[in-house]
């Protein structure tokens, strides 16, 4: 079931604009704003991409404890034929021991973020190894 919460429109634009047109960021960050009526951005300097971030900035940042997130990244890779992946990717982040409304708000309004945000693939994660990288490279059979 939807919860019927919608992204920000701030947020979109920042996202489809700055991330997706411009590249200006590796990652951005998402969460439910404090009274839980909107998904808004977090964090957004730390994947600003003057700042040359990592897959390792991207995780750190994303696996706050108790607050369940959603991160987006820019994630390329070289293939196996030597082309390069490009793939815009979701984690969906809530750990277990995040209050149990705020699992269950963020939970319902997952499939409304990646849908607005247009995402192909979404992973969920509890814990910090489910956001290892290697769990995009088993996705796209990466070395």
């Amino acid at each position: 079931m939807a919860s019927g919460i919608k992204v920000d429109k701030k947020a979109f634009v920042v996202y489809d604009e700055e991330m997706k047109k411009k590249h200006k960021y590796k990652f951005l960050l998402f969460e439910l704003n404090q009274k839980m009526t909107k998904v808004i951005i977090v964090d957004q300097e730390k994947g600003d991409k003057k700042l040359n971030p990592t897959y390792e900035d991207f995780t750190k940042a994303l696996c706050k404890e108790g607050q369940p997130r959603w991160g987006v990244i820019d994630y390329e890779a070289k293939k196996k034929d030597g082309s390069i992946l490009n793939k815009i990717v979701m984690f969906s982040w809530c750990q277990d021991t995040a209050p149990l409304r705020k699992k269950m708000v963020h939970g319902s309004t997952k499939d409304t973020v990646k849908a607005k945000l247009n995402i192909e693939t979404c992973f969920q994660a509890s814990v910090p190894s489910e956001v290892d990288e290697s769990v995009i490279r088993d996705k796209y059979g990466l070395p």
